[in-house]
């Protein structure tokens, strides 16, 4: 643990893990900061800890809330915030002011790329990818009292700058193009671009692109 790291409550850090200076570990939810404190002290008082993995890196300006639980290996950029509740995949990566507010579930070996906001109520499947940007919500109609959260299926990806709308479900290695409006569910496997996304190919279609792309054609 680095000079300046601060470790709340129950809290337990794994072995092998790296908490950086400045990131804070188990800070207390909303609910328990409404009354009056002045000291660290207070606020270990008040804090139920969060769970760290193993060999995990959580890197400057990092705030893992209390009732967070982080799977071995997983890697924050800096200035992340993660909210009660949430639960973090095994090497799953969160880049740099990427914020996951409220309870999130995110599975493992997920991509999560630098200022992504994640709303309460949101679902990521295992070896997702979710680019620089991109923005989840989960009111139809805000402010109201119902939330809907998102679900991003496994090995989806999610382009750079998209926004997802409250409730909809991206299928199993779907994939959304770069700046896009989702405004309805996308079947697995497909492929959507636009305002509002629609249809435009398949994902085999995609994958030969994009190997063509890399050179990996003959």
């Amino acid at each position: 643990m680095m000079e300046g790291a601060v470790i709340l409550g129950s809290s337990r850090v794994d072995e092998g893990s790296l908490i950086d200076s400045w990131v804070y570990v188990g800070y207390p939810s909303r609910e328990k900061l409404k009354g009056r404190f002045e000291t660290l002290e207070e606020l270990d008082r008040l804090s139920e800890g969060a769970e760290i993995g193993r060999n995990c890196i959580l890197r400057t300006f990092t705030t893992i809330y209390e009732d967070v639980k982080l799977g071995d290996y997983v890697e924050t950029g800096h200035g992340v915030l993660i909210r009660s509740g949430s639960r973090v995949g095994e090497g799953s990566r969160i880049g740099s002011l990427t914020q996951l507010d409220g309870k999130i579930l995110v599975g493992r070996r997920v991509s999560i790329q630098s200022r992504v906001y994640l709303p309460h109520l949101t679902v990521v499947g295992d070896e997702a990818f979710i680019g620089p940007g991109a923005i989840v919500t989960n009111d139809l109609y805000p402010v109201s009292s119902r939330l809907t959260g998102v679900r991003i299926g496994a090995r989806a990806v999610v382009g750079a700058g998209s926004v997802l709308l409250a409730g909809i479900e991206v299928g199993e290695e779907a994939v959304v193009a770069a700046g896009s409006i989702v405004t309805r569910d996308i079947p697995p496997r497909t492929v959507v671009r636009g305002a509002p996304a629609k249809p435009v190919m398949r994902r085999e279609e995609y994958d030969e692109k994009r190997r063509r792309y890399e050179g990996k054609t003959p």
